[in-house]
């Protein structure tokens, strides 16, 4: 991924002096006023040219920035899948390659003691091509045993050198399947980093969403408030003159019972005019006063209504 960065800046280098050898079209709205066309010309190429500059840098800037994340989770990624490999097959692979190397020198041994028996049979058989003319007859069935049993000594070898290259062959292929699952493992963890990097880009959408869609909110809650605030004092303000009228008319009401009052006072002792039964203690005579008793009045109020009004 690294590798990358010098060919896309190389790229970018090639489109940037393409662009910058362009002609710059004059636009009589974009000279500057009283300037002549050469200096008009100079001012917007170089504006063209500080415009290719900041695109230039910040296209480098984005693909590094995306580069080293991407190589970073890659090689993260790489070296969790190398530790759990050598710590699942790890024991397995070297006990392999022991038993791989044992083989290869067993062989070897195998090898060079069939070399040997195979020198010591031609020794055998030079052997007994000299001493057959001698004694052919006395040896001959001797020599045939020993060459059967040579013979068979070399059969067992080769049939165990076999067997050997056999299980070397097997444990081979187990080496190589090995490898081709490490290499799917690998293509299958750069895929992973892939979807895990455009999940990140749908996560980090999301959020902005998210976020932008509870400014909202707060926005929407705070004139909400606001609102709420307002008729809050309205109401307290209607409600504060309410108590300020009503306080009004209890007062207004009591002055009123109070006069009704008074005035019924007044109206209970115009007629009750002095008798000689009825009256104050002492309008009358000792012996007659003695003998009448004085009435007992209860004060009572007229029967009035919420607002002070009379309902007898």
């Amino acid at each position: 991924m690294a590798a990358d960065v010098p060919r896309f800046a190389a790229a970018i280098d090639k489109v940037y002096k393409t662009a910058a050898a362009q002609d710059v079209l004059i636009d009589a709205k974009e000279a500057p006023r009283g300037a002549s066309e050469r200096d008009t010309k100079r001012y917007l190429e170089q504006r063209f040219q500080q415009r290719l500059q900041r695109a230039r840098a910040a296209l480098l800037q984005e693909f590094r920035n995306h580069s080293v994340v991407v190589e970073h989770e890659v090689k993260k990624i790489r070296e969790e899948l190398t530790a759990k490999l050598e710590e699942k097959y790890g024991d397995r692979i070297v006990q392999l390659k022991a038993e791989g190397m044992e083989a290869t020198v067993t062989i070897t041994k195998l090898r060079e003691e069939v070399a040997r028996l195979k020198g010591l049979v031609d020794a055998q058989e030079t052997y007994l091509a000299s001493v057959k003319h001698r004694n052919e007859l006395e040896s001959k069935e001797k020599l045939r045993a020993e060459i059967a049993q040579l013979k068979d000594d070399l059969g067992t070898s080769k049939q165990e050198a076999t067997e050997l290259s056999h299980q070397l062959m097997s444990r081979d292929e187990l080496v190589v399947q090995l490898n081709n699952e490490l290499e799917g493992m690998e293509a299958q963890l750069k895929s992973q980093a892939a979807v895990h990097g455009e999940e990140s880009m749908r996560h980090d959408e999301m959020a902005r969403g998210l976020k932008l869609e509870m400014e909202q909110q707060q926005a929407e809650f705070a004139a909400h408030l606001a609102a709420y605030r307002a008729r809050f004092e309205e109401y307290a303000a209607k409600t504060k003159a309410q108590l300020q009228i009503q306080d009004i008319l209890s007062a207004r009401r009591q002055e009123a019972l109070q006069l009704m009052e008074d005035e019924r006072q007044r109206h209970t002792r115009a007629r009750t005019k002095p008798t000689p039964r009825i009256g104050e203690g002492g309008g009358l005579e000792a012996g007659v006063e003695a003998a009448c008793q004085d009435y007992e009045l209860v004060d009572a109020r007229y029967r009035v209504d919420d607002m002070g009004m009379d309902t007898s």
